[in-house]
């Protein structure tokens, strides 16, 4: 049965991926706390007036997708975490890093909020 709710995504999961989701989701919310939490696609996203991320989980790892424009700009503290132009994976075998997050989640704030670059 397909999720209804970003909390029913979550609880689908495996217990170790709903803490990994549940990370990401809490700092996603608290650097963009004008969004609100939607299905997309059947993946959770942050949304006010558009799209700011949709993230999702996998077996091994959670993925976050901002926009291509603020991975490039992100390349090098990014690095092997990098897995598309669009896509950032975080292991599940490890904490998410909050500062890593805060910080493409306030560059894609500002590339939304300030210079109008839509989700894709």
């Amino acid at each position: 049965m397909k999720p209804k709710s970003v909390q029913e995504y979550i609880w689908s999961k495996p217990k170790e991926i709903q803490e990994r989701l549940n990370e990401l989701r809490n700092y996603l919310i608290e650097a963009t706390p004008n969004a609100g939490d939607e299905l997309k696609w059947g993946k959770p996203a942050l949304v006010n007036n558009g799209i700011f991320y949709v993230y999702a989980a996998a077996k091994n790892h959670i993925s976050l997708h901002p926009t291509p424009s603020v991975i490039s700009h992100l390349q090098d503290e990014l690095g092997s975490r990098i897995s598309s132009q669009n896509t950032v994976r975080f292991s599940i075998n490890e904490p998410i890093p909050k500062n890593l997050v805060t910080k493409i989640a306030q560059l894609r704030v500002f590339e939304k909020e300030t210079k109008g670059v839509k989700w894709k």
